[in-house]
């Protein structure tokens, strides 16, 4: 196979879909604006808005969790242009309903369909990369959504000027002109004699690459063969790769503690708004953090990436958290909006590492043939954290206040912390036996 030219260490089977990814990111923004719309333009109950939105949850919790095991049957690109084009579709189908009921439905499927993509993604980032150059890659791949998530919004903004349709529209358009691109690049990937959809790399990887691994050194001259090479094995079978994710203790372990920094994680969205207006504090005030959010990520995701590599892996998860749990503790006693100001600078400083490392860390667990299970309930743990959070913070707000939530997500975050530390062996043992098996 001819070897390809790379740019910052990636190869162009990489690039070709985080271009993809962040230009989908910045036309994804439909699910922002959801309880405005129904809310404004529908005119559907309150009360109501909040079960339909959710509809959109439970759909990616369905998506996630098959999407990744069908791309180890049936390829990544199938499932990533089988989720775009349906994604498309269900936003047409959506915009033309006005009754809650057919808009929960088509919102639940729209869900399904936006997030069957999304393990197929990252088990094809597993697929093309090499690695000792994965962590990269998914720390590129987790700033080009954060850029594409701040640029959306505003984009949204000029269109519901307009007419709250025209942002369905624009969506859809985005999501068939991508795919389209998509294809193209998929089928040049194919001319070069790359099976992405189940190829298992038979890398002639050092021990210099195991250490890397496990997250313990970054190898970026490593002359590991390029992404492809090895052998071709029979069709992934469904029932097995379930067998061996569900069997998967250390991963399972994993799954858990990200579950429980996801549920605290997401209170940024849900619970903090809530509990800065009881503070007096309005939606300007909130709407300036997230900016500071999304800014802060954007502007030192990129340059953190050398450190990450020096750190390792489990360092990087750890001193993320510990991070984290030093600004939720903040929380804690913040009564001004600058103190909330300085919580989100210090949990966006943790959030920087543990976003693409988690997601690096899954790759290098998962077997070769099932990376797409494995991404999928990774993802899953993800969707079930977006839907319960919520609920959660609403409840604890409502019942105890905004200090007692801030208390419990810092015991959570520490909690999940520890975890991660314990835990450590059991995921490096993991990761060298899964590459040892990919070698054998």
């Amino acid at each position: 196979m001819r070897r390809q030219r790379e740019i910052f260490g990636l190869s162009p089977l990489y690039w070709g879909l985080w271009l993809a990814i962040l230009i989908l990111w910045m036309g994804r923004f439909v699910t922002s604006f959801l309880s405005i719309y129904l809310v404004s333009a529908l005119h559907i109950d309150e009360g109501v808005v909040g079960a339909v939105v959710s509809m959109y949850g439970f759909g990616a919790i369905i998506g996630c969790l098959f999407g990744g095991t069908l791309s180890d049957r049936f390829g990544r690109q199938s499932m990533i242009v089988i989720g775009e084009i349906g994604a498309a579709a269900s936003l047409l189908a959506t915009s033309a309903l006005t009754a809650p009921v057919p808009i929960g439905v088509a919102l639940f499927v729209y869900g399904a369909f936006a997030s069957l993509p999304s393990p197929a993604i990252a088990a094809y980032i597993a697929d093309v990369v090499p690695v000792e150059r994965q962590q990269r890659a998914y720390v590129l791949q987790s700033w080009a959504i954060n850029f594409g998530y701040a640029i959306g919004p505003i984009i949204a903004n000029q269109l519901v000027k307009v007419s709250y349709s025209l942002m369905f529209y624009v969506e859809a358009a985005v999501l068939i002109a991508v795919t389209a691109l998509l294809v193209l690049f998929f089928r040049e990937v194919r001319h070069l004699g790359i099976a992405v959809a189940d190829a298992v790399r038979a890398d002639t990887a050092g021990p210099a690459d195991a250490a890397c691994a496990v997250g313990e050194s970054d190898s970026a001259g490593s002359s590991a063969p390029a992404p492809g090479d090895g052998v071709r094995p029979a069709n992934a079978s469904l029932r097995d790769n379930w067998r061996r994710v569900l069997t998967d203790g250390p991963f399972l372990a994993f799954s858990l503690l990200m579950f429980g920094y996801y549920l605290v994680y997401f209170q940024s969205t849900s619970g903090l708004p809530i509990a800065m207006t009881n503070l007096g504090m309005g939606l300007g005030d909130y709407s300036v953090l997230l900016t500071i959010n999304g800014g802060m990520l954007c502007l030192l995701q990129i340059p953190a990436m050398k450190l990450f590599a020096r750190m390792g892996n489990s360092r990087v998860l750890i001193v993320g958290l510990a991070v984290t749990v030093v600004g939720y503790a903040v929380q804690i006693v913040a009564d001004s909006w600058a103190g909330f100001a300085l919580a989100v600078v210090l949990w966006t400083l943790g959030e920087l590492g543990t976003f693409p490392i988690a997601t690096t860390t899954v790759a290098a667990m998962a077997p070769a043939a099932a990376r797409g299970t494995y991404q999928g309930v990774y993802n899953m743990v993800w969707s079930v954290s977006i839907a319960l959070a919520p609920l959660v913070g609403g409840w604890v707000i409502s019942g105890f206040g905004g200090r007692v939530l801030w208390i419990a997500c810092t015991i959570v975050l520490m909690a999940v912390t520890v975890g991660l530390q314990l835990t450590k062996g059991l995921r490096d043992r993991s990761i060298a036996r899964n590459l040892h098996e990919q070698l054998s």
